[in-house]
């Protein structure tokens, strides 16, 4: 029985390119020049803004937002009109005329002077629920490049993943095959050499589902690059100094939290926009003070007719119908309800940041274990080269397979961190510092 295919050098990297051309061939080609190749994790996050559904939903939001603060702002700017009317009207009985031409042609300004406070309220909200969305914007952002970097540690640990497990199974595939020959010679008996090759079948089969966690979480992250085409083959491992840093304490952290998440700043100022939205229903109960001015021309002179009108509109509501106290009511229980929802995101969130606070310092207890792990394997390696009978240097394969997976331990401690450090910057809202798109 021969193994499958064991690792030369990195020539898996261009067998692993080669499996992905199908992906490639079945997806529309990427608009924009390609990405890097060797990948960087900085040239991933480079492509934060590039179109992807979540961040194009939070920019819907906050356009819309915008446009509904313009149409708030309407009512109290002059509305200017021209209308031209050509017609034909037929005299009354007993002229001598058959019809007549009355066309007019009429400029029309119209100005509302005074609502007391209507508009206001309604520009208030409006302007609220838009720096609304301009927070709930940067917190997809965020988000955004927490996926990007964790879909880059994934493909970084999907590789070591599989360089573990290969060894594994070539290491497994050698005592199978040496427990063969022992087996013709009668050394080895026939349940003790189906033990074997058990155990190199496990080993294959791990090998096999680590080479398509390598597809997966390739494709993931090229999805999330906007490059469902572009599957990245090789990527660069990061230097991470800053999980260096002690872990925060969290009183001080909730604070800074508290003060600047971009979600509790959105509700925030959700709850302000229900607050004026109430005020705004509220004034529709005032009276409305407008100026009109019309300046017209006509075909047929009338004496009855006026070229030029100036005058005021006072417009006093009486009765609506129990329509105002509808509209009370509702945006009443809208700013109980926005209230209610930050009230709950800031019990989650106390949680969340006590959590990853928690995960910050076990992590950083990991993180030592795994390097004194790392070094007892790369010892443990020197000893095993050490020895050159036939026997022992399976036991040498063996420590190979430990070396390599104490290098994947260790590094996905290392990306954890490193992940639980970005996490700790978005909460505060500093992950995308100085990276604010333009308002409109």
């Amino acid at each position: 029985m021969a193994p499958a295919a064991l690792p030369a050098g990195r020539w898996w990297r261009a067998g692993l390119a080669a499996a992905l051309l199908p992906l490639a061939a079945a997806a529309a080609p990427p608009a924009g020049g390609p990405l890097p190749q060797p990948l960087t994790l900085a040239a991933a996050l480079a492509r934060l803004d590039a179109p992807h559904p979540a961040l194009e939903a939070a920019r819907a939001a906050r356009d819309t937002a915008a446009a509904e603060l313009m149409a708030a702002r309407v009512p109290m700017r002059p509305g200017l009109a021209l209308e031209w009317s050509p017609r034909t009207v037929k005299p009354a009985a007993g002229s001598d005329r058959r019809q007549v031409d009355d066309s007019f042609t009429r400029l029309s300004l119209n100005q509302r002077l005074y609502d007391f406070g209507a508009t206001a309220a309604a520009r208030r909200a409006a302007g609220a629920r838009l720096a609304a969305r301009r927070a709930g914007l940067l917190d997809a952002r965020q988000r955004r490049y927490l996926d990007i970097m964790g879909a880059f540690f994934d493909v970084l640990l999907a590789d070591l993943r599989y360089e573990v497990d290969n060894q594994d199974m070539a290491y497994r595939y050698v005592r199978f095959d040496h427990g063969r020959e022992r087996a013709r010679l009668g050394a080895l008996s026939p349940v003790d050499l189906k033990a074997l090759e058990h155990r190199y079948q496990q080993a294959l089969l791990r090998r096999t589902e680590a080479e398509k966690r390598q597809l997966s979480t390739r494709l993931r992250l090229a999805l999330l690059l906007d490059r469902p085409g572009e599957p990245p083959a090789d990527l660069v491992a990061p230097e991470l100094p800053g999980n260096d840093r002690p872990p925060p304490e969290f009183e001080a952290l909730w604070k800074a939290v508290a003060a600047a998440h971009p979600h509790l700043d959105a509700l925030r100022r959700q709850v302000a926009a229900a607050r004026a939205a109430l005020d705004a229903a509220r004034a529709r109960r005032r009276p409305v003070l407008s100026a009109a001015l019309e300046f017209s021309d006509y075909a047929r002179d009338i004496r009855s007719r006026n070229t030029a009108v100036a005058g005021l509109r006072l417009h006093v509501p009486l009765y609506q119908g129990g329509a105002v106290r509808a509209a009370v009511a509702a945006a009443r229980a809208r700013l109980r309800s926005q209230a209610a929802a930050l009230k709950g995101a800031e019990y989650t969130l106390r949680q969340a940041v006590l959590d990853l606070v928690q995960r910050i310092e076990t992590l950083q207890v990991q993180r030592r274990a795994a390097r004194v792990r790392l070094d007892y394997r790369e010892m443990n390696l020197d000893r095993a080269r050490a020895v050159y009978d036939l026997e022992q240097r399976s036991t040498l394969g063996d420590a190979m397979t430990r070396l390599s997976e104490a290098q994947w331990q260790a590094a996905r401690v290392e990306y954890a961190l490193a992940l639980a450090w970005a996490e700790l910057e978005a909460l505060r809202g500093r992950l995308l510092a100085n990276e604010g798109e333009a308002k409109p």
